[in-house]
């Protein structure tokens, strides 16, 4: 479940921003907006925040989907061959899984949006965008180790993080120091990423492909 979900937010990411960013430059809008009087930074948190909104969407989809869905699934895993498998989540457990993956779409969108702004058309982006999906899948696979997933060090981990805490979190493992420093952990390199959008924007041979 923990790769299904940041496969698929990662995947909705990854398709709004590279159309919403390089598409942009390759069709001449994003160039209107650069000469126009505004700060390129609010440029930058405009992009950034339409399509963590649009992603956040999804998110909240996902997060419904496995709070309404898994009960009904692990009860019936219960009935079967498996016995004394179930899952309740309170309402603290629904809140912490959607404070992780609303991190996790910022962090993703971040990283799709830093490589669309250096690529200079779409399908450049998108073979750009692949190393970084790899590296989500990668992350999110190592939870099947399931070894050590209760040291703190974990959770500073971007990615892995995230699929360690939402694992902890259906198992009804996770604590609220873990989740909090998942998220802190997240939004930290999120935010460092962001920071580094802001210059490429201020880059003239960057945004305008020269």
């Amino acid at each position: 479940v923990p790769f299904l979900i940041n496969i698929m937010l990662f995947a909705g990411a990854m398709q709004l921003g590279v159309d919403a960013i390089t598409g942009e430059k390759e069709r001449g809008t994003l160039s209107s907006m650069l000469v126009s009087p505004i700060k390129r930074g609010e440029i930058v948190f405009g992009n950034l925040i339409s399509l963590a909104i649009l992603s956040t969407m999804s998110a909240a989809i996902y997060g419904i989907s496995v709070v309404v869905a898994m009960p009904m699934l692990m009860n019936g895993i219960s009935e079967g061959s498996i016995s004394g498998v179930g899952l309740k989540m309170t309402p603290l457990e629904v809140i912490m899984l959607l404070a992780i993956m609303i991190a996790t779409v910022y962090l993703y969108v971040a990283i799709v949006a830093a490589i669309a702004v250096l690529a200079r058309t779409t399908k450049e982006a998108s073979t750009y965008v692949m190393p970084a999906y790899i590296a989500v899948m990668f992350g999110s696979v190592m939870t099947y180790a399931g070894s050590g997933e209760s040291k703190l060090t974990n959770f500073l981990i971007p990615v892995y993080n995230s699929a360690v805490s939402i694992q902890n979190l259906l198992m009804g493992e996770l604590s609220l120091a873990q989740c909090g420093i998942t998220v802190l952990s997240i939004l930290s390199v999120a935010s460092v990423i962001s920071s580094l959008i802001t210059k490429a924007f201020n880059s003239e041979k960057i945004m305008f492909n020269a």
